[in-house]
């Protein structure tokens, strides 16, 4: 990840998972994949459930829990002289689960706009799709407005105050305008490395 545009909620999210990366780093059984696997169990599964079982708060934490496993398992893994490509592969595929499940328990549980939840989980796959397509052709990195970090945000905000449907149109029209933002700049900007966020 390094080398790419930060946003604000990032650079603040790092100031907890560096300094927490740097002492695991000599724990032989924390590595950078059981945390990503414990992320995507704790945001993917256990807190879409807590969702449709009515619980919203705790939902909203393990929401929270996840999505800082998530960037700790990045910084672990630096921590440690690098990752893998095996492990990148591994994380970015959890996160498109994580982000389709944790989306359609949001619309499941809001009842109804299951037109702005289809938009939602339209434009939480498009986005990393975009920005994986425009690295595989080796164009710059993109500051736009729809990261992961922001769309992590806005869930545990949105399931926290238990106001499902003005989550999904936020999300649907967070991730099409910034996935129709990362696929302008992709075609018009020149050829160059780079790589951007999930």
């Amino acid at each position: 990840m390094s080398g790419r545009p930060a946003g604000i909620v990032e650079r603040l999210n790092k100031r907890l998972t560096v300094p927490l990366a740097e002492r695991l780093a000599g724990v032989p059984w924390v590595t950078p994949n059981r945390v990503t696997w414990a992320s995507a169990v704790c945001a993917g599964v256990a807190a879409p459930a807590a969702l449709l079982a009515g619980w919203p708060v705790t939902a909203a934490v393990l929401v929270l829990v996840g999505a800082w496993l998530d960037s700790l398992d990045g910084d672990l893994a630096r921590a440690r002289g690098g990752g893998s490509r095996e492990g990148g592969i591994l994380d970015a595929v959890l996160d498109r689960y994580v982000d389709f499940l944790l989306t359609a328990a949001v619309l499941l549980a809001a009842g109804d706009c299951w037109y702005w939840g289809l938009a939602a989980l339209l434009g939480t796959q498009m986005v990393p799709y975009v920005r994986a397509r425009a690295e595989a052709a080796g164009k710059p990195a993109v500051a736009t407005f729809g990261s992961r970090d922001v769309r992590n945000l806005l869930l545990v905000v949105g399931i926290a105050a238990q106001q499902y449907c003005l989550l999904l149109v936020a999300l649907a029209v967070i991730t099409n305008l910034s996935a129709a933002h990362r696929f302008y700049q992709a075609v018009r900007r020149p050829h160059a490395g780079g790589a951007d966020g999930r």
